[in-house]
């Protein structure tokens, strides 16, 4: 009787995994290794390790596509960039790129043409440097309340101020839309020396910034040198929160404090 029992559930076992097997085959034509079936041939337990172990793998993969919606991106792109090179950051693995630095590091060297970085919602804990090579580049994200470049070293963690931002721009004609760049090191204390935390450092010429935020406690946008123009941008810090030596052009809204810089 038990012999007989046992006979019935490996069977059942055998046909239901060859019945799934059949219908993921008919609804869904990926690729399925042989080497289940005849594993199972040769020894009918070994197809339920094998079938479960098949089944995560695809189950996950299913997820995935479930949870991503690749059709926002393109949502996303402004009219009057439809050409461009388009590359995606997310942190759920759903874009092109994990890490805001490893999409620039895709751009070409001195592209001609412009190439939109597309930033998801979320705060990217990461330091960011645009080198000079990186041309052309625009960096979009989705609000500067929802999208953030963070990090935290301070003139003294990174032998000096001007290595102290979170995000360092040195190429031509670089682009910001909706996106934060905040360095969260710790507000200095009366007296402390090496505190200055720049968020920004922006020294390529011609670049633009819209609707974006800089959040520091010292040192918050070192306006380093080129031309530069900020519009609808909220500025935060003390101490010389603004400063270098850039022509650059503010169109200012208002401003309530002197702690607090609308521009």
């Amino acid at each position: 009787m038990r012999r007989l029992t046992k006979h019935l559930l490996l069977t059942s076992a055998l046909l239901t995994a060859l019945i799934s097997i059949i219908i993921e085959v008919y609804f869904h034509p990926s690729p399925i290794s042989t080497t289940i079936v005849y594993k199972s041939l040769a020894s009918p337990s070994s197809i339920i390790n094998d079938f479960i172990s098949y089944f995560r793998r695809h189950h996950h993969h299913h997820h995935r596509k479930a949870a991503c919606n690749d059709s926002k991106w393109s949502q996303l792109i402004p009219p009057h960039q439809s050409g461009a090179q388009i590359l995606t950051v997310d942190l759920n693995g759903c874009a092109n790129f994990s890490s805001v630095q490893k999409a620039v590091d895709a751009v070409p060297d001195y592209n001609p043409y412009r190439t939109i970085i597309i930033v998801d919602s979320g705060v990217y804990r990461e330091k960011v440097i645009v080198w000079e090579n990186k041309t052309n580049v625009t960096i979009q994200g989705q609000g500067y309340l929802n999208t953030s470049i963070v990090w935290n070293d301070t003139a003294n963690s990174s032998g000096g101020t001007i290595y102290s931002a979170s995000v360092s721009i040195f190429a031509f004609n670089f682009v910001a839309y909706d996106i934060s760049f905040q360095n969260t090191a710790p507000a200095a204390s009366p007296g402390d020396v090496g505190s200055q935390a720049v968020a920004l450092r922006i020294a390529g010429d011609q670049a633009a910034f819209y609707n974006c935020g800089f959040y520091s406690s010292q040192d918050t946008l070192l306006d380093d040198k080129g031309r530069h123009y900020f519009r609808q941008c909220f500025i935060q810090g003390s101490i010389d929160f603004i400063f270098g030596n850039a022509l650059s052009l503010y169109e200012v809204r208002t401003y309530s404090t002197f702690l607090i810089f609308r521009v």
